[in-house]
């Protein structure tokens, strides 16, 4: 990124404080601490803190200036631009930056779980053929997003963009800031019930993705998801061409499935045409999300035999079902985050590890749920006995609820116990034996990771 100041200052609309506007920035961050030489550095004023007060602090660390939305005092020589609302404005200059890469076909994914893991799997293909570009992390939101585009180079001829929403509108903003031509969707769970209410209101604020697609205006579309194939069935008028992926139906599909806690085989099947892939992560629910990524690929013009080594090359995104053994024990890291959808996920891949070894489970609540919450967390408790777990430990808020559904589904009482936090739960952790396997799952605001970090250290 090489813009000069009065390219940004014309962009965001803003008005600028006395200095010299030919100066050029090459990055764009909203950390203070991040800032460096020719950093443009974005002040939000945030619940904890407020970015204004460390403008001096970006100064002092290289940057050149400042997106403000008040009068803040800045060192001579360093040059504040003011503007309404610095949100807004950094949304509207990535807009801006994104539009002078003409030649550029960006890939939006949304879901409400497998968003990061499919990103990487349909970034790992394209990079077989294309110089890729795609989220960091989860850098799926209205801020994140635009700070990924402020990596694009002219190199770039790709962009796979991560899109995450808890709100109507939210995909919508993004499309219009990164104009994708092609959309992914991996599911429609429920995911962020609190905020929108039903699973119509979930399907319809993801479906914000196939709006305004840029040619070729495809959309990959999960067949085995029946919400997403009522919604095409209902018309999408923006999109040229649908492509349904799935493990039971659609365009792309598998067979010949053969899969253990490692990864699995199987053939992925198109257009009379059928290939092996071999991929390295768990889970059924990964091989969908590997058939999502070979769809991509085949409308990125990658080889099928390119398109199986990226997959085959496939690594999992850390606190994500990301195994590792300790003292004697398995671990099964998913705690980055959980939904009714990826919690039923991570329990299955823990009842298929051999019945020979003790399943034991750390559930922490589910947040963002609203009203079905309760019955969620119930279910997910006779889900565990259902997928062989021997040992429970609820976690947060509704760890009650996860014990008792437990409980009913027949698991003894002694065996379930509940527990206010993640911290307090490090007590069950001394009932881990030698052979264990341990699964550790929950939303992130019940900061399950605490439990991993704990094992890690040899429950010191």
């Amino acid at each position: 990124m090489r813009i000069k100041l009065a390219e940004i200052i014309a962009a965001t609309g803003g008005a600028p404080s006395p200095g010299d506007y030919s100066q050029t920035v090459n990055n764009v961050v909203i950390d203070s601490r991040e800032a460096g030489p020719g950093s443009l550095f974005v002040a939000f004023a945030g619940a904890r803190a407020d970015g204004h007060d460390f403008v001096a602090d970006s100064a002092r660390a290289g940057a050149v200036a400042a997106l403000v939305q008040r009068d803040v005092e800045a060192p001579p020589g360093f040059v504040t631009v003011r503007v309404p609302d610095t949100l807004l404005a950094l949304q509207r200059l990535a807009g801006w930056y994104r539009a002078k890469f003409a030649g550029l076909q960006v890939i939006g994914i949304t879901g409400s779980s497998g968003k990061t893991t499919t990103k990487e799997l349909v970034a790992g293909v394209l990079e077989q053929k294309h110089v890729v570009l795609k989220s960091l992390g989860n850098h799926n939101n209205e801020i994140g997003l635009p700070l990924t585009l402020f990596a694009l180079e002219e190199h770039h001829r790709w962009a796979v963009l991560e899109m995450g929403m808890s709100a109507p509108g939210e995909i919508r903003q993004l499309c219009s800031i990164s104009k994708p031509g092609l959309g992914i969707i991996t599911n429609i769970g429920e995911a962020h019930m609190e905020y929108l209410g039903s699973r119509q209101a979930i399907a319809d604020a993801k479906f914000e993705l196939a709006e305004q697609l840029a040619p070729p205006a495809v959309m990959i579309l999960n067949g085995d998801d029946p919400w997403q194939r009522r919604r095409a069935q209902a018309g999408l008028p923006g999109v040229k061409k649908i492509i349904f992926y799935g493990l039971r139906q659609g365009d792309v599909t598998a067979a010949n499935i053969d899969r253990d806690i490692h990864g699995s085989r199987f053939d992925v099947r198109w257009q009379g045409k059928s290939i092996g892939v071999t991929l390295p992560l768990p889970g059924e629910h990964n091989i969908s999300n590997a058939l999502a990524a070979f769809a991509a690929g085949l409308v990125a013009e990658v080889p099928p035999q390119a398109i199986v080594q990226g997959l085959a090359a496939a690594r999992g995104e850390a606190r994500r079902l990301q195994a590792f053994d300790v003292n004697g024990f398995t671990v099964i890291d998913d705690s980055y985050n959980a939904n009714p959808d990826s919690t039923l996920r991570a329990l299955e891949l823990l009842g298929s590890y051999p019945s020979g070894r003790r399943k034991v489970a750390f559930l922490g609540s589910m947040l963002e749920l609203g009203a079905i919450a309760r019955e969620k967390h119930r279910l997910i408790g006779a889900a565990a006995v259902e997928n062989k777990v021997s040992l429970l430990v609820a976690v947060g808020e509704f760890a009650e609820d996860i014990r008792l559904g437990a409980i009913e589904a027949g698991l003894a009482p002694e065996a379930a116990t509940a527990w206010p936090d993640s911290r307090a739960a490090l007590a069950a952790t001394e009932n881990i034996r030698a052979n264990d396997v341990v699964l550790v799952k929950g939303s992130q605001g019940v900061q399950m990771d605490v439990i991993v970090k704990f094992l890690k250290r040899g429950r010191q």
